[in-house]
């Protein structure tokens, strides 16, 4: 888990410092991977570690995978679309220089 945890806080940077375009969904996959490996140690640690679940780290931990989502492009794109919000495009209108 330290590992995913070292991805889900730098992955996304790698991937726009570091990578082509090309790369991006490999990039989300391993992030949402990330989310479903933090959503199931939310509700293992919730059913083994007494007195964790509702605690501070609990909200803690939620939050935090729930902030996953935000970085998840698909995932976003199927909220905008369920609350009739305009989609994201895969283009940028820029023009550098």
């Amino acid at each position: 888990m330290t590992s995913t945890t070292i991805f889900a806080l730098f992955g996304d940077d790698l991937r726009v410092w570091l990578t082509s375009k090309n790369a991006d969904p490999y990039f989300f996959a391993g992030l949402f991977l990330s989310l479903i490996l933090f959503t199931m140690e939310l509700l293992v640690q919730s059913c083994v570690v007494n007195d964790f679940k509702y605690s501070f780290f609990f909200w803690l931990d939620f939050i935090a995978t729930l902030s996953l989502v935000l970085d998840i492009p698909w995932m976003m794109d199927a909220f905008r679309n369920m609350l009739n919000l305009e989609i994201s495009t895969t283009s940028l209108d820029v023009k550098p220089g």
